[in-house]
C-alpha cells in the first residue's frame, strides 16, 4: 500500500515541478539601441584655417553621440608595416573542445553583437579641392588620415549623410607646387580592402607609407604625389582586397600640373573582385 501511495504523490507532484520548469526566466536579450542623430557631433581636428607652409594635414575625424550606451575607447594606430617587426605570428591556439551546442550559441552571440553594433558604422561624403570621397567610420572611433593639400587655397566639406552633420574647412598653404597627384576612390561603401601601388618610370614601386628614390610618396590615404616627377610611363595598379568583401568599384585619378593652364588628367575606373591580384588600372606619361 505504501509503494502505491509514495508512486500516486510523484504522480500529483510532476505537473508542479514540470510548470516550475517552464517558469524559469529565459536569458535577457539586450535591445539594439536607437541612437538620436540630432545630437550628434562631427569633431574635425586640427581646426584648418588661415595660413600654412606645410602641405601634409594628419586629419582626425570622430563622430560623437552623447548618449552612446558603451563609448569605445580609441586605440593606437599602427602606421607603418615596421610596428609589426619582432611579433609572433598567429597562435591558433589549442584545440576547440566546445561541444556543437556551445559554437551554436558562441555564432549566435556573436552574430547578435554585430547587429547591435551596427548602427556604428556610418559613411561620410568628403569633397577635398574637387574630388570626391567616401570615408567609412565607426561613431565613437576616431578617423586618422592624411591630406596633402595644394599650394593656394584648399577646401574641405565633410558629410554625415544620415544626421545632416556638415563640417566645412578652407585654408591656404604656400610651398612648393605638387607637380603630380594621384587619388585612389573606392566607388561603393563597402570595405573591400586592397590598395594602390604607382610604378615609376625607374621600376621603382610606391607602396603605402613609403618615398621612392625619386620623391614619390603613397600615403596610407591613397593618395601618391610627387614635386618633381621624372619623365616617363607611370602604371597603377590595384593590389588585392579581402577575400570575404564584395565586388567593388575603384576609381583612380591623376592630375599634373593642375591648377596651370598645363592641366592634364587621367581617370580610370574597374570593378575589383574579393581577393583578386594586382589589376593595371591605367598608365600614363609625364613629360620632362
Amino acid at each position: 500500500m505504501r509503494p502505491l501511495l509514495l508512486l500516486l504523490g510523484l504522480l500529483l507532484a510532476a505537473p508542479g515541478l514540470v510548470a516550475q520548469k517552464a517558469a524559469q526566466p529565459r536569458p535577457t536579450v539586450m535591445a539594439s539601441y536607437a541612437p538620436d542623430l540630432k545630437l550628434w557631433r562631427l569633431e574635425v581636428a586640427p581646426d584648418l584655417g588661415g595660413w600654412s607652409s606645410d602641405r601634409t594635414v594628419n586629419l582626425r575625424i570622430k563622430l560623437v553621440d552623447p548618449k552612446d550606451p558603451n563609448p569605445p575607447k580609441d586605440e593606437p594606430e599602427r602606421r607603418s608595416y615596421d610596428d609589426y617587426e619582432g611579433e609572433g605570428g598567429y597562435d591558433p591556439g589549442g584545440e576547440d573542445t566546445r561541444t556543437a551546442e556551445q559554437l551554436r550559441l558562441a555564432r549566435l552571440e556573436r552574430e547578435a553583437e554585430v547587429a547591435r553594433q551596427a548602427w556604428r558604422t556610418r559613411t561620410l561624403k568628403v569633397w577635398f579641392n574637387g574630388a570626391t570621397l567616401s570615408w567609412s567610420v565607426r561613431v565613437g572611433h576616431t578617423l586618422n588620415t592624411e591630406l596633402t593639400a595644394q599650394n593656394g587655397e584648399n577646401r574641405l566639406e565633410i558629410l554625415e549623410p544620415d544626421s545632416g552633420l556638415k563640417v566645412v574647412r578652407s585654408w591656404w598653404v604656400s610651398t612648393a607646387r605638387t607637380r603630380l597627384r594621384v587619388v585612389s576612390i573606392q566607388a561603393n561603401d563597402e570595405y573591400t580592402g586592397g590598395s594602390l601601388q604607382v610604378l615609376e618610370p625607374d621600376g621603382a614601386v610606391a607602396e603605402g607609407g613609403r618615398r621612392t628614390a625619386s620623391g614619390g610618396m603613397l600615403r596610407w590615404s591613397g593618395e601618391y604625389t610627387h614635386d618633381t616627377p621624372p619623365p616617363g610611363t607611370y602604371t597603377l595598379k590595384w593590389l588585392g582586397g579581402w577575400r570575404g568583401g564584395k565586388p567593388a568599384r575603384i576609381k583612380v585619378e591623376a592630375v599634373l600640373d593642375g591648377g596651370t593652364d598645363q592641366e592634364r588628367r587621367w581617370t580610370w575606373e574597374r570593378l575589383i573582385l574579393p581577393g583578386a591580384g594586382p589589376v593595371t588600372m591605367g598608365t600614363f606619361d609625364v613629360e620632362p
